[in-house]
């Protein structure tokens, strides 16, 4: 076998191998080492966080403390016969399942049978199931009853991303530990560390850059400098990484911001073009003004006009997952938010109506729609009192939740997920108001059928709270949404405008 063939990946030779090695997870290791130094390890642990922070690394050097003939402070040893048998893979006593592909009850069946048994080789059986939430209803019920009255030769490792999905019952029998995400600096002191022990040249700032894309996650920051390493061979500096990355500057993003909330539209959709043609990361560079925003909101400012560009662009980066055309998407998106950024959001105290900056108009483009559609009334539009906000415009404190619940529904059950953007939330107390135009009886009654509203309820308990109730109705003040006709004619007229065109054809 070749030395190319014998080649591991870099994030798996620095998997930590004992509690001690592990970075950024101290109340963790703590009381697993404890436990086992007391003998009393439970019978099932949850480990709950984001991906590559060291769940399942934590959960092997479990297995092998709980099982080591020479334990050292509640450390595994990694020499003695047992461990050396759980590093090489060859115990029958460590099973590791991928909850995503064996999710089924006739495999939780399986695992129930084989739990009876003693163990093999080894003092303690240990099953470690990754991504644990994707496990069905009814393997979940059929594993219920194991744990409930787990053999005392059996311990249970669940890892998860998205611990919300995981039982009740199911939660009050584990002990659950919150993995944190690992600290820019720490992840930049570990990078320096395996820089150094690998012979990769890579400058400071390059470090701090890789430690706070990775997001506070060790193996993607680590899988970041091997790819670096072999983008560059020489010294790797912060221009180069971005590059690599699909990444933009930070003085790029300023310049960028700058344009948008001094309406310049020609240096926006300029900039967006010139992402797309050198093939940087649209969602990353949302991510990374959003970031910008948030400093400056915790600076102050203006902190209404940033807040409000964060939700456009947080806004725009859902439509960016979704689309197939991004840079359409992107371009029509940020016009549409360019209005709402060029109009003044502060106005002296007093003033009088004729001293107030005139609100930013445009042009009606020549008529060149069909005889029988009624005319515009735009005009008309802006100087009559604002209608009613449509129910799309979620505020305060709801509009996180509210869009969270709406984007995993979406992912189970899209016909809800539908139902509920023609709906206005709002949140009284401990009680949720889901309300639809009168036109939108059909979505009204199709959430408040028994499967649909059960399904409604548990998704408002997981992000608003286990107090707060469902209320479905009608209410005359919700404005319509607009027709997708009548929104892609609105910014037609936009690009019109930019452009010095006219719409040549509407059917």
């Amino acid at each position: 076998m070749s030395e190319a063939q014998l080649y591991v990946s870099l994030y798996r030779r620095w998997r930590p191998q004992r509690f001690q090695d592990v970075v950024g997870q101290d109340d963790v290791v703590r009381t697993l080492r404890n436990a086992v130094v007391a003998g009393e390890l439970a019978h099932a642990y949850l480990f709950a966080g984001e991906r590559g922070i060291g769940k399942t690394t934590i959960a092997r050097i479990l297995a092998r403390a709980a099982n080591c003939l020479a334990p050292q402070a509640g450390e595994p040893c990694n020499a003695c016969p047992n461990c050396k048998t759980i590093l090489s893979n060859r115990s029958l006593d460590i099973l590791e399942i991928d909850g995503a592909s064996n999710r089924g009850i006739d495999h939780i069946r399986r695992l129930r049978q084989e739990v009876a048994f003693a163990p093999t080789d080894l003092r303690t059986k240990v099953y470690i199931i990754d991504e644990v939430h994707m496990l069905t209803n009814e393997a979940w019920n059929a594993l219920l009853k194991t744990l409930e009255e787990p053999p005392a030769h059996v311990v249970f490792v669940f890892a998860t991303t998205e611990p919300h999905k995981v039982p009740r019952t199911i939660l009050s029998r584990c002990q659950a530990f919150d993995f944190r995400r690992i600290p820019e600096e720490k992840i930049a002191a570990r990078l320096a560390e395996i820089a150094q022990a690998e012979t990769i040249r890579i400058s400071e700032d390059a470090l701090r850059l890789i430690a706070r894309k990775a997001n506070g996650g060790m193996r993607d920051a680590i899988v970041m400098i091997e790819q670096a390493a072999s983008y560059k061979q020489g010294e790797i500096n912060a221009p180069e990484l971005l590059d690599m990355l699909g990444l933009v500057g930070r003085d790029a993003c300023e310049s960028f911001l700058r344009a948008l909330e001094a309406g310049d539209r020609r240096a926006v959709l300029a900039t967006v073009g010139d992402l797309v043609e050198r093939g940087k990361d649209l969602e990353a560079f949302l991510l990374d003004l959003v970031e910008m925003l948030r400093d400056r909101i915790i600076d102050g400012g203006d902190v209404a006009g940033d807040v409000r560009l964060c939700r456009g662009l947080l806004t725009l980066r859902q439509d960016l997952l979704r689309s197939l055309d991004r840079r359409i998407v992107m371009e029509v998106a940020l016009l549409d938010l360019l209005e709402g950024v060029a109009a003044p959001t502060k106005e002296p105290a007093g003033a009088k109506e004729e001293e107030r900056p005139p609100a930013p108009r445009r042009e009606t483009p020549p008529p060149v729609v069909k005889k029988e559609e009624p005319p515009r009334t735009e005009t008309t539009r802006k100087e009559a009192p604002a209608p009613a906000r449509p129910r799309a415009e979620v505020t305060g404190d709801l509009a996180v939740p509210w869009s969270s619940m709406v984007a995993e529904i979406e992912k189970e059950r899209i016909a809800i997920a539908a139902f509920l953007t023609e709906a206005s939330p709002a949140l009284d107390g401990k009680r949720l108001h889901i309300a639809f135009p009168p036109g939108c009886t059909f979505h009204k009654e199709s959430l408040e059928k028994p499967a649909n509203a059960q399904y409604l309820a548990g998704a408002v308990r997981r992000h608003f709270g286990d107090e707060v109730q469902v209320e479905i109705r009608s209410d005359s003040s919700v404005a319509p949404k607009p027709t997708a006709r009548d929104a892609l004619r609105e910014k037609a007229e936009l690009v019109c405008e930019l452009f010095d065109g006219k719409i040549v054809k509407e059917e």
